[in-house]
């Protein structure tokens, strides 16, 4: 269906469904986008033992369950690791995780009568002794994979029947990098940001080439992209210098848009699948708040006017509570409000919902 845009969003109505405490620290959260499975939750946790130096944490899957009108988080698998920093799901569906030990693995959500029964690890691949940071699908085909770490370097992988292949590394960044990204517009140009402050894109079919671009709009380093599954041309950006801003993959030698300072560092973006214009932000130690991207000239498709501040959730959390240091949010894939965040400190997850009103519904 063609996505709607959200006349009126009541963020007095913002309701908390399900609470979930983690034994480690969780530092990213997605929704599993696979049709019959929107109800699945990924999330995962790091944690450093820096009087020993251990990094550890775990790759967790759960199923939001309703059927007693009340929300709740079933927890399915919780599979040990390094400590994991991202992940990030395909369409199979298949979790990849970027882990801390500098291996990326591939999980296998099995399906049987409509319920996933089991997790089981399908492949894995050493790709560095550095952390990684990073880790998206869709390089070049369905199943290409894009990841990144500590050391500035991009590595383009595909995920087979056998294992990963490794295809191609490049050194994108001298400092550490933080996150990498597709774009919905060309699959062969993949994104990155680092404490270097450059947003860079590097075409896949040009290896050695210098980078497609290398824009320097940010004032310290990019830690967040996101592109807009509804308009392939936008990208939002987030950074340490508490900015979200907006691109035009055409035109990359300015943002559109820059919003005013958050209070912290835009950690994480989450557009809404449904709701046009619609996206959210882990903002560290200011919760996680909530914008709606006001479409400037019909003319164009990269045009925007506005970042409209909406509100958010646990934007103002006291020290030790849920959102004092929100490092991961995820909208649920459909046509409702449900927002799954991540607060590390804590160690919670939050499962909350937003009333809305499309003008459909008036």
């Amino acid at each position: 269906a063609e996505p709607r845009c959200l006349e009126s969003l009541n963020l007095m109505e913002i309701q908390e469904e399900a609470v979930e405490i983690c034994k480690l620290h969780p530092d990213v959260i997605e929704w599993c986008p696979c049709n019959g499975l929107e109800d699945w939750l990924a999330w995962g946790t790091y944690q450093h033992d820096e009087e020993t130096n251990v990094r550890h944490g775990a790759l967790v899957l759960a199923r939001l369950e309703s059927d007693s009108g009340t929300p709740i988080l079933q927890v399915e698998a919780n599979i040990e690791s390094s400590g994991v920093y991202d992940i990030a799901w395909s369409s199979s569906p298949l979790v990849a995780c970027a882990c801390a030990d500098g291996t990326v693995y591939l999980y296998h959500a099995g399906a049987a009568a409509e319920e996933v029964t089991e997790v089981t690890e399908v492949a894995k691949e050493q790709l560095s002794d550095c952390i990684l940071t990073h880790v998206c699908w869709g390089a070049g085909e369905a199943n290409g994979i894009v990841v990144t770490g500590q050391d500035g370097l991009v590595h383009h992988l595909k995920a087979g029947a056998t294992g990963i292949q490794q295809i191609q590394s490049r050194k994108q960044h001298e400092l550490e990098t933080w996150c990498v990204e597709v774009s919905r517009m060309n699959s062969n140009l993949v994104l990155s940001g680092a404490d270097d402050s450059l947003l860079r894109g590097w075409d896949l079919r040009t290896p050695n080439a210098s980078p497609a671009f290398s824009n320097r709009s940010h004032e310290a380093g990019v830690i967040s992209l996101a592109c807009n599954p509804n308009k392939d041309v936008q990208l939002l950006t987030g950074s340490y210098d508490e900015h979200v801003r907006l691109f035009d993959l055409r035109h990359m030698k300015a943002p559109l848009l820059r919003s005013n300072r958050l209070g912290d560092g835009a950690y994480q973006l989450s557009w809404h699948s449904q709701k046009r214009g619609l996206f959210a932000v882990a903002a560290m130690r200011c919760g996680f708040p909530i914008f709606e991207l006001k479409d400037g000239d019909e003319g164009d498709e990269g045009e925007a006017a506005a970042f409209n501040a909406l509100g958010g959730y646990c934007e103002a959390a006291k020290e030790g509570s849920h959102g004092s240091l929100g490092y991961g949010i995820s909208w649920q894939i459909g046509n409702s409000c449900r927002a799954a965040s991540a607060s590390f400190y804590d160690n919670s997850i939050h499962i909350w919902k937003v009333a809305a009103e499309d003008a459909s519904q008036k």
